[in-house]
């Protein structure tokens, strides 16, 4: 099988499906170290494919005041760009509030990851997982219709 069917009906090349693979699989790792204090928090987990073909991942760090929360997301692009990697091809989320439900980003992160398209013209891969390691992926232009600032 040299090519199967992404999220958007299009065709990828399985060296791609085994990236995402390889993604959601450390993404899945992450929720490990997400800092969250309470035991029966949710937790989230996410990892980055560069330009470059690298990984990077981490969980959200919780704050009390929520406000100051880091998502699961935005501390793996900042983990990534702490390697000097700013150009982002893929991304992978997955949380444990719904163990059978796709993790998709937030607003917030929908937006960080937009404004990365924006300036890298690279249309990020959003690949949704669950912590079954099943998945779905999304160009982040089919996430964000109506985007700020337009393109």
């Amino acid at each position: 099988m040299g090519e199967v069917f992404g999220g958007s009906g299009r065709m990828v090349q399985t060296d791609t499906v085994k990236k995402y693979q390889q993604l959601v699989t450390e993404a899945i790792k992450a929720l490990e170290n997400a800092y969250v204090p309470d035991p029966k928090g949710w937790r989230f987990g996410s990892a980055v494919l560069t330009a470059k073909g690298n990984i990077y991942s981490s969980g959200q760090y919780y704050s009390d005041t929520y406000s100051l929360t880091l998502h699961a997301e935005q501390a793996a692009i900042a983990h990534a760009s702490a390697h000097g990697e700013h150009e982002i091809v893929a991304i992978a989320g997955v949380g444990t509030d719904k163990p059978e439900a796709y993790c998709h980003p937030c607003g917030m992160c929908k937006q960080l990851l937009y404004e990365k398209f924006l300036r890298h013209k690279i249309d990020i891969d959003v690949v949704m997982a669950n912590t079954k390691g099943k998945y779905i992926v999304k160009k982040i232009s089919e996430l964000v219709p109506y985007p700020w600032p337009e393109r």
